[in-house]
C-alpha cells in the first residue's frame, strides 16, 4: 500500500510540473505586436535545451531517491526559473553591451510572468511535498 502511495505522489508531482510548463506557450515579449511580431516562450527559451531540461526534470522527479535526488530536482526547478529570467531579459539583445533592464521589463508580457509564477509555485510545492 505504501508503494502505491509513493507512485501516486510522484505521478501527481510530474503532472503538476507538466502543467506548470504550459505558460511557456503564451506570448512572452514584444515591442510592437504588428511590426516586430510576438516572441513566445518557446522561441525565447530555445526549444532543444528546454526539451532536454524538461526530460531530465521529469525523469528526476519520477525516479529520484534520497536526499541527493531531491536536491537534484530542486536545482533543476531553479534552473528553469533562471533560464526564464535570462531569456526574458536578453531576448532582444544582439550584443551583451546593448542590455537595458527597463526596456526588457517594458517588453515582457503576461506569458513571461505566468511562467515565472508557475515555476516558483512548482518549486514551493515540491519543497513542501518533500518535507511530508
Amino acid at each position: 500500500m505504501k508503494l502505491i502511495d509513493k507512485v501516486k505522489k510522484r505521478s501527481l508531482m510530474v503532472f503538476c510540473y507538466l502543467i506548470s510548463l504550459l505558460p511557456v506557450f503564451l506570448p512572452w515579449c514584444y515591442f510592437d505586436e504588428g511590426i516586430d511580431g510576438i516572441k513566445y516562450g518557446t522561441d525565447i527559451v530555445h526549444g532543444n535545451v528546454f526539451m532536454i531540461l524538461v526530460a531530465v526534470t521529469v525523469l528526476s522527479m519520477a525516479f529520484s531517491k534520497g536526499q541527493r535526488g531531491h536536491m537534484a530536482v530542486k536545482l533543476l526547478l531553479l534552473m528553469h526559473f533562471a533560464i526564464y529570467l535570462f531569456g526574458s531579459f536578453f531576448w532582444y539583445v544582439p550584443l551583451l553591451t546593448d542590455f537595458n533592464l527597463l526596456l526588457s521589463l517594458e517588453a515582457m508580457h503576461y506569458g513571461c510572468y505566468l511562467s515565472l509564477l508557475s515555476m516558483a509555485l512548482m518549486f514551493l510545492l515540491y519543497v513542501k511535498r518533500e518535507k511530508q
